[in-house]
């Protein structure tokens, strides 16, 4: 299938692992908050501004000022096998910490710059701590009434936005892997949603599924059915038969993978169970 290119936003977000650079101080903005009378400082970082598919993942996280973790820096400048590591360092240290996630149809609905701010305010509000401060990487949230700063490249000037980086990355990363399962044709364990040559020669061959960002392409691409995740074709079979207890079960396990099926398949699954009319909120 024919598609036209143009530029995609967010490519700079996909860069290849480097060797970190001689790191400055992180700790140095935090300090001086804590000095000033802030004693819970939230740092908060996105992952997944530029792909072509998938969501983006925000992640807000709390430390006391005692903490420090080696090799804690800009998520993009480690490696995969890093990134693990410290994510898992990261959440057995922090006080708290919160992911957020907006989806594909999300930041199709409201651009990728809102569909960001969204995943940033669900991952705030899934602290279980009240901050006194943010501290976030080159954005400023709406409707928040916490003091706010803004930091340009905070994810290499501040310890806790460059431990969101880490946070956001490594959540985004897993879930795209699982989604490598639900939609094999696309090579998403690969690069992650980003628009590779490899991508891109998988959508021409294929079209697009359904967490594929309808407003990342130019028009005319989406006009063909998208390709549904594996599930949504196994349980709107259960859900189709003739199996009473098989449907049951099927939809049981549609409820339970609210959030990770797109929400247009839950909607389709959702209007198939016995007695529902319109989909659960």
């Amino acid at each position: 299938m024919p598609m036209a290119r143009g530029k995609f936003p967010g490519n700079r977000r996909h860069a290849a692992a480097a060797d970190p650079a001689p790191a400055a101080d992180l700790h140095t903005i935090e300090r001086e908050l804590r000095a000033g009378g802030c004693r819970l400082i939230a740092g908060i970082d996105e992952a997944g501004r530029g792909p072509l598919a998938g969501p983006v993942c925000a992640a807000a996280v709390v430390f006391d000022g005692q903490t420090m973790i080696e090799g804690v820096n800009d998520s993009k400048q480690l490696t995969a096998a890093d990134r693990e590591q410290l994510h898992d360092e990261i959440l057995r240290r922090a006080l708290a910490a919160g992911i957020g996630l907006a989806t594909a149809e999300e930041i199709d609905a409201l651009n990728i710059l809102e569909a960001t701010r969204l995943a940033a305010r669900r991952a705030l509000k899934a602290l279980k701590v009240l901050p006194d401060i943010l501290l976030l990487d080159a954005l400023r949230l709406d409707g928040v009434t916490i003091p706010q700063q803004p930091l340009i490249k905070g994810d290499a000037r501040c310890f806790s936005i460059a431990a969101a980086s880490i946070l956001a990355k490594v959540t985004r990363d897993r879930l795209m892997q699982q989604y490598d399962a639900e939609y094999p044709l696309y090579g998403f364990a690969h690069h992650k949603g980003y628009p590779t040559r490899a991508h891109y020669d998988c959508l021409e061959r294929h079209g697009p599924s359904t967490i594929h960002r309808k407003t990342f392409y130019d028009g005319g691409f989406f006009a063909g059915p998208p390709v549904h995740s594996r599930s949504y074709m196994r349980l709107r079979a259960a859900l189709q038969g003739t199996d009473a207890h098989e449907a049951a079960r099927a939809a049981d396990e549609m409820r339970a993978m609210r959030g990770f099926l797109p929400e247009c398949e839950w909607r389709e699954l959702n209007a198939l169970v016995p007695n529902s009319t319109t989909p659960e909120v």
